[in-house]
This record gives structure tokens, sequence and C-alpha cells, in this order.
């Protein structure tokens, strides 16, 4: 038990030194460049300041566990004392990078469930042993109100799932990748456009050529488009087996374990993660699917709850790779009260056309205005372009009527909506913040409306909208929302 004061692992001085010089390396540099004795005693006069705060902030930082309660002091010159009953913790986020493995150490993350703080409560460098100390002291004061209830959950066993090489190459496969491929594609021809003797003249070139000379392109389109057709596939490919490479990476021996109402996450080959979340504190889960992911009836799992996903290019992912057979098996035992059993209701078939008609129109008022913009590219070009364009949003919007839904019942809402990505949401009743209704006249007109539901984070942003959904579903939503 971590009741008397402790402190961080001593290496976060040199953390705390390096993040600072970081800070002063324009002032530094400037003072370099004069070369005078006085800068140099100037320069040492900083470095010495700098390594004096950043132990004194290291001696004044420490931290301990009293009465179910997480105490933390700090401060340099100014003194703090925060202090977190272990029932508001949401999240506990244990990370390792390869640098702490040499040393055998990790940074604990700690959030409480405030939704005014925009970051983690708790930072804390420790030894991996005496995190794990924590975190399991505080995860057992969570569930042991008294310790018999503790001892009682304890003896239950843990369920786990651990990913295969399998299911993180399925999703690695899955995953939209075009934009990235046909960013690829325009290296690839800045590539060859590069190299010297690739041919005789470069395939950037030609293809220039055959855009201002109207003939010659009429004459070259064929094994142009050819070319480029082969282009997006080669940078497809070399797309999709360096994203297989990099989620084997990321995602090496993903588990997922549940035990005592708590989920445990860890993942990662070379920076090691590990999340602590109770159950209790997940305020909704998210199904996402690409395009081929809705073919073949799969998904990515991620939750919403405080603390996981806040971090710069982080997902709350509870299981990369899920389908119906995981949501039954595993997920119905942990979570069964987010299966959704209710009705699910579609948007009215007078709503196709507002799925289609905006989106089409601001594209083609786009491409409207570079048709006569350019003059380079030869008009039937420009046209074929503009009719691929319209037909590709036409679809685009047809796709995300299709995904859109909402259905409602007394524990939780489902709220659906996407085109390339289907993002079906479950919301827990207790975890609505608002129920937002809007609707413009044309909308009026055919009784319809969109809904936004924003739920209990402390990211501003995480809220659903559904949208051009029948306005009688008002009185259900409203009916529902635990106030």
């Amino acid at each position: 038990m971590i009741d008397n004061p402790t402190r961080n692992h001593w290496i976060i001085i040199v953390y705390d030194i390096i993040n600072s010089i970081k800070n002063f390396w324009v002032l530094l540099i400037l003072m370099l460049s004069y070369r005078e004795k006085y800068l140099f005693i100037g320069i040492a006069v900083v470095l010495v300041g700098i390594i004096a705060v950043a132990i004194k902030k290291w001696l004044n930082t420490e931290f301990y566990l009293n009465d179910n309660m997480l105490v933390y002091k700090t401060g340099i010159f100014e003194r703090s004392k925060q202090e977190i009953p272990f029932n508001k913790i949401n999240t506990i986020d244990i990370g390792k990078t390869l640098l702490d493995r040499i040393f055998d150490i990790c940074t604990v993350k700690i959030d409480s469930g405030s939704a005014v703080e925009k970051k983690s409560e708790f930072k804390i460098k420790l030894q991996y042993v005496l995190a794990e100390n924590l975190r399991d002291n505080i995860l057992k004061g969570k569930n042991n109100i008294n310790i018999e209830k503790f001892e009682e959950n304890k003896k239950g066993e843990p369920i786990e799932r651990i990913i295969t090489i399998k299911e993180i190459i399925i999703y690695a496969v899955t995953k939209s990748k075009l934009g990235w491929a046909i960013g690829g594609c325009f290296a690839l021809f800045n590539f060859t456009d590069n190299v010297k003797g690739f041919v005789k003249t470069s395939v950037v070139k030609d293809l220039s050529q055959s855009i201002n000379i109207s003939d010659s392109f009429l004459e070259n389109r064929t094994s142009l488009i050819i070319i480029i057709i082969c282009m997006i596939v080669i940078a497809y490919i070399i797309v999709i087996l360096l994203s297989i490479i990099y989620e084997i990476v990321k995602l090496y021996q993903f588990s997922i374990k549940v035990q005592n109402k708590n989920f445990s996450i860890s993942y990662g080959m070379f920076s090691k993660k590990e999340y602590s979340i109770p159950i209790e504190k997940i305020h909704a889960l998210k199904y996402k699917q690409g395009m081929l992911q809705q073919l073949l009836g799969i998904y990515t799992l991620e939750v919403i709850t405080i603390g996981y996903g806040d971090e710069r290019n982080e997902k709350a992912i509870l299981y990369p790779i899920a389908n119906d057979k995981f949501n039954k098996e595993f997920l119905g035992k942990i979570l069964p009260e987010m299966i959704f059993l209710g009705k699910v209701n579609k948007p009215p078939k007078s709503s196709i056309k507002r799925f289609i008609f905006l989106r089409v129109i601001t594209t083609l008022i786009i491409l409207i205005l570079l048709y006569f913009i350019i003059k380079a590219i030869p008009s039937e070009l420009k046209l074929g372009i503009i009719v691929i364009i319209t037909l590709i949003n036409i679809l685009l919007g047809y796709f995300n009527y299709k995904n859109t839904s909402l259905g409602v019942t007394k524990k939780i809402i489902l709220a659906s909506s996407g085109s390339l990505t289907k993002t079906t949401t479950l919301i827990k009743q207790s975890s609505i913040q608002s129920i937002e209704k809007t609707e413009n006249p044309f909308q009026r007109k055919d009784k319809v409306c969109d809904y936004k539901i924003d739920i209990y984070s402390n990211n501003l942003a995480e809220a659903v909208e559904v949208r051009h959904m029948s306005e009688e579903l008002d009185g259900i939503l409203y009916k529902n929302l635990i106030i």
C-alpha cells in the first residue's frame, strides 16, 4: 500500500531538463553566436537554473493513497495539493516508451470524471512494479467499498481475449486507405519524374504534354489511363504492406481482460500501453466500419470514456477487429446493458434527396467554376471528371442515407451515420448531457429534422449527429432522457 509520500522516479529530472532546454534553444543559439565570455557565463547560469528548477520540482512533487483517496502534491515556488476519490477515477493509463523499458519505468496517467479538465489530473513517472501496485490498490479500493464484496468478486474468473496476427492483418487491410493510395500515386509520379533514364521521357512530362495538346491527348489517353490506374494499384499495395507492418508493431499482443468490473487493455511492441477502465465509467460504444468492413460484417470497436483516447493520435480502441460473434460471446457477457434490442428507425424515403442534393450541388458549383478557370485541360477531360465526381457524390449520399438510423430504449440510444465510414454509437441514457433538435424550413415542410446528442466526456467535440430523421422521434428521445 502506497500510504507514505512517494516521489517520481529520478529520471523525470532529466526529462524536465531536456524539455526546458527545448524551450530555450533559440536563446542559447543566439548567445553562442556572439562568442563572448560573459555570454558563456550567461548560458551556464541559464543551464544551472534549469537544472535547479527541475530538481526542486522533483523534490516538491509527491503522492500517496489515504482513505480511498489519491493525494497529489506539486509545485516549484507555490505548492498545490489535489485530492481525488477512488470512485471518481475513470481511467488509469500505464505507458512505457522504448527508453522507459531500459530503466524499467513507466508513466502513470490518471483521469477523473471531471468534464472541465482537458488533460490528466495526474502524470507520474514510476518503477513499473510500483505503478502496478498503485493501479491495483486504486482498483481494489474502487471495488472494495466493503472488503467482503471485493473478495467475492475476486473469486470470479477473468474474461480475456488476445488478438491474433491474422486479425491484425485483416484490420490493416480493411481500413480505408484510398486517400493514402492516391497521395502515394502522386509521390510515385514525382519519383519517376526525377529519375533520369527511367524512360526516354518521364511519365509526368508525357502527362503534362498530353494535357496541353488536345490531339496528343486523344491519341494517348488510353495508355495514360492505364498508367495512372497501375500507379494507383501499386501505391495501394505499398500502403497496405506498410499499414500491416505498422499495425503489427502498434497492436502487438493486444489483449483485453475483464475482472472485478474493470477493463484492462494492453498492447504495443516498442511503446507499451496499458489502460484500466471501470466498466461503469464507459459512457458509449462506437462501431466503426469502412466500406470493405461493411461488406464483410466486421468493425472496429471503440469506447467513449474520460481519459482514454484524449491524447494526440490516440484512439480509444476496445478491440480492433470484431464481428457479431465477438459481440455475442464476449461483449454480451461483460456489457449486456450495451446490447441494443429495440427498434431501429430509418430516415423517411423522402429524405434520400436531402442526403444527395446538397452534397451534389455544392460540388457541382465548385467544379463548374474550375471548368471555366482552368484552360490547359481539354473540355472532354473536364466534363468526364465532372460526371465521375458527380456520380461518386450521388453514391456517397445514398450510402449515407442507408447508414443513417436512430433507435431508443429506456437504457440506451443507438445512432448511426456515415458514407465511406459508417459509425454506429450506442450511448447510455445516463451518459447523455443534452439532445438538440434542429430543422430548416424545407425539413419542417416534410416533418423531418436533425438530432444532435451530446455525450458526457472531457472532449467537447464528443457529440453524435443524425440527420433528416422523422420529427416524431423527439417525443421518445426526451421521454427516456435521464435528468
